[in-house]
């Protein structure tokens, strides 16, 4: 008795200590491109990690690889020029949320929260605001989605160049640097 009282006791302290880790089988992040001022297209980043920590902090990272264009010659001109793959494998978002910000969120409940990140893209770090609705699925599930799509000037990041590289090689008149992100994302305990 005393042997299940004590793993019980362990038990609970560690998944009270655990820090959540994002489910990429459960995520997505989407940003829409928008060329010649009237054609926008929905991209994809499918490969996602991340965690949650305990003290708070928040680290998501995003694959350049895991770029999804469903055009191949345009999600390897996006890697080589715009995202300098080689160079820069991951997109990050940083920031911090109190546990204590969800803290009276029940099991099917939602509640909106307001988190800063900072967003570095090939090497460039920008302050980013987000407003996420977070559902608490389960006791160890939760699940954050964006409330508005968070607006990223690609100019602010330093990609104007890589833009202007891939607005040449397709021949277009344009290609906006302000994109709209939305994403979806699921941390288990």
């Amino acid at each position: 008795m005393k042997t299940l009282l004590c793993s019980l006791l362990l038990t609970t302290s560690l998944a009270a200590n655990a820090n959540w880790q994002l489910d990429n089988s459960q995520s997505r992040l989407d940003f829409v491109s928008l060329k010649n001022d009237v054609a926008a297209e929905v991209h994809q980043f499918s490969q996602l990690s991340g965690t949650w920590q305990d003290d708070g902090s928040l680290k998501i990272e995003i694959a350049v690889a895991g770029l999804q264009t469903h055009i191949p010659i345009r999600d390897d001109r996006m890697w080589q020029y715009l995202f300098k793959l080689d160079d820069y494998p991951l997109i990050t978002a940083t920031g911090t949320v109190s546990p204590d910000a969800i803290a009276d969120v029940a099991i099917g409940s939602s509640k909106t929260v307001r988190v800063p990140l900072q967003l570095t893209i090939v090497g460039q770090t920008q302050r980013v605001q987000s407003e996420v609705l977070v559902t608490r699925l389960g006791e160890n599930s939760l699940q954050v989605n964006t409330q508005a799509p968070i607006m990223v000037n690609g100019d602010q990041f330093g990609l104007t160049e890589g833009l202007n590289r891939l607005r040449d090689l397709a021949g277009l008149q344009n290609i906006n640097p302000m994109v709209p992100v939305t994403f979806t994302v699921r941390f288990e305990k």
